[in-house]
This record gives C-alpha cells, sequence and structure tokens, in this order.
C-alpha cells in the first residue's frame, strides 16, 4: 500500500522535498518521473534520507536549488526501478546491500545521490512460558519468536532479574527453580542477534512468585494387624513452612500429632468402614488433603485419594 505523495516547494531559496513510493520492476526499464517545469534550469545538490538506511526504510530524496532537467529516476544495483510517486523509494523495493542512486535533472547534467542499503536489526515478536502456574522450585522456561526482514536467523540473548537486579550468571532460556523463593519477582530481558546486530531487547512482565500449597507424599498403610492403626503422613512444601494437621473426618478416638502421626487404639472398635480426611495446611491457608476409608474386618484394609 502507497501513502499519498506531498510536493513542499521553496523557490529562490529552493528548497524541493518530495515524497513517493517504488518497487522493484519484472525487468529493467528506463523510467524517470518528471517534475514540474517550473523547476528546470539550474544544477542542483541532492540527498536521500535517511543517511544510513535498511529494508524496513522508505527512501525519501531532499533536493536544493532547481533542476536543470523535468525529471527524477531511481536505479538499485544499476537498474532503474519504477517509482509511482515522486521522489520515495519503500521497503518492499529493497534488500540489505543494495546500492540505491537517484538522479536529478537532465541526463547529461543530473545531480545524483546514492546510499547502500544496511542490515535490519532483528525483534523479538513474541513470547510463553512454562510453566503456566509458577512455584518456588520449579525451573522457570521462555520461549521467544524473533523477526528478521533480511531473512537471517536469529538468536536470542537472556538475561533474567530477580526483583529488578540482574544477575550475570542466569543468562540462559531457562531460569532454575533454586534461584528464587515465594514472593520474589521474575523477569526476562531478551536480545534479538541476527550474526550481525543486535536489535531492541524485549523485556517480559513481572511474574510474582506467589505462596505454594504443601503436598502430601505418603499413602496410608494398606493392610494392618495391631492393636492400634498409626501412619506417619509425609509431606513436603516448596517454601518450606510449618505445616499443621487437621482431621476433618475421623472416628472416635483418631488423633494426628502435630508432626502428623495419625494413631487410633482399636481396642472395643466394631468391624466396618470408617471414612477419613485429613487436612495439611500452610499459614496463609494453602491446603492439601487426604481422603480414604478405613475397613476393619479380616484382613484389615485402606483405599482412598490424595489431592494437593
Amino acid at each position: 500500500m502507497y501513502l499519498p505523495w506531498r510536493i513542499v516547494l521553496l523557490l529562490g531559496g529552493s528548497l524541493l522535498f518530495l515524497t513517493a513510493c517504488g518497487e522493484r520492476p519484472t525487468s529493467p526499464q528506463p523510467l524517470s518521473t518528471p517534475l514540474p517545469p517550473s523547476l528546470s534550469g539550474e544544477k542542483v545538490s541532492v540527498q536521500i534520507l535517511p543517511e544510513n538506511p535498511t529494508a524496513n526504510d522508505c527512501l525519501q530524496v531532499i533536493i536544493k536549488g532547481q533542476p536543470s532537467g523535468p525529471q527524477i529516476a531511481w536505479h538499485v544495483n544499476g537498474q532503474p526501478v519504477v517509482s509511482r510517486e515522486i521522489g520515495k523509494l519503500c521497503a518492499g523495493a529493497l534488500r540489505r546491500g543494495d546500492q540505491v542512486m537517484v538522479m536529478v535533472g537532465a541526463a547529461e547534467t543530473a545531480s545524483t545521490a546514492t546510499v547502500t542499503i544496511g542490515n535490519s536489526p532483528p525483534k523479538v515478536t513474541g513470547i510463553s512460558a512454562t510453566p503456566k502456574q509458577l512455584f518456588a522450585g520449579m525451573d522457570v522456561e521462555v520461549f521467544p519468536l524473533g523477526e528478521d526482514k533480511d531473512g537471517d536467523q536469529v538468536e536470542f540473548r537472556y538475561q533474567w532479574l530477580i526483583n529488578n537486579e540482574a544477575y550475570p550468571f542466569l543468562t540462559e532460556a531457562k531460569l532454575p527453580g533454586d534461584r528464587f523463593v515465594k514472593g520474589d519477582r521474575l523477569q526476562v530481558r531478551i536480545t534479538p542477534f541476527d550474526g550481525q546486530e543486535e536489535g531492541p531487547s524485549y523485556q517480559s512482565y513481572v511474574m510474582p512468585v506467589p505462596n505454594a500449597p504443601p503436598r502430601i507424599n505418603s499413602q496410608p498403610p494398606q493392610n494392618f494387624e495391631a492393636l492400634e492403626y498409626r501412619y506417619q503422613v509425609a509431606t513436603s512444601d516448596p517454601d518450606s513452612d510449618q505445616l499443621t494437621y487437621q482431621l476433618a473426618q475421623a472416628p472416635a478416638g483418631m488423633t494426628v500429632s502435630p508432626s502428623g502421626l495419625i494413631s487410633w487404639p482399636l481396642t472395643g472398635v466394631q468391624p466396618g468402614v470408617y471414612p477419613m480426611k485429613l487436612i495439611v495446611s500452610d499459614p496463609e491457608g494453602a491446603e492439601a488433603f487426604q481422603e480414604f476409608n478405613l475397613t476393619l474386618g479380616t484382613p484389615s484394609q485402606v483405599e482412598g485419594r490424595t489431592k494437593s
């Protein structure tokens, strides 16, 4: 899509600013764009902006003075190119390394300017990360997407920040889970590189590390024949919090100690099925639970489920 062109003329001290769009022809075509006839008759100085263009840029001509002829023509690598409007050659018509020349005026006395199309730096276009739910102790890995207008392969350089502080040794896509704790704020800075230069860095949103729920790592005994039922619950907490144990459902006489030992004297207990529910919680109220049925008979059995 091409933008509308505009012409600004200042005669006398004469500045001519011309804009238009351009594209490569399928075969070389000797083409020139007429200039307003009122500007013919004097040699001019010509400049192409920007001075250090890339394939992303549109080249524009600035003309000072009055042209000696009624035409303007673009050449890329020595071949004429079609310019749809006056004085501008746009991205899409250019590639890295192209030599671009513009001629203003009559062929014999034309003024010219030349630039070389430089490297287009790459950029980060998107990022995803795992895991989706982050807790202390979990490795975090990011997966960036990149783009390069010159078609170069894009590599990525990483810098992790923890609580706004950059750590020189945390420069991989994966951040080990033992490097941060509950309450930390994580970010990653990703810089694309195309083999020639770095593009602008992308800094991720802040990832706060929330409180993690505790985990129940054990299962109740499957069979028992003693006169007392005993079950030492094994738990863990990613944040190393002090945990509390509670029997939300249990038969009369069953208790759980502060360390998670469930005890139940079986003297006088009648055979049957006894439902049980254990809740383990941390100081912030995050919980894990385990439910199971204790069947007293011959033999005694246990079956149930655990949720962390």
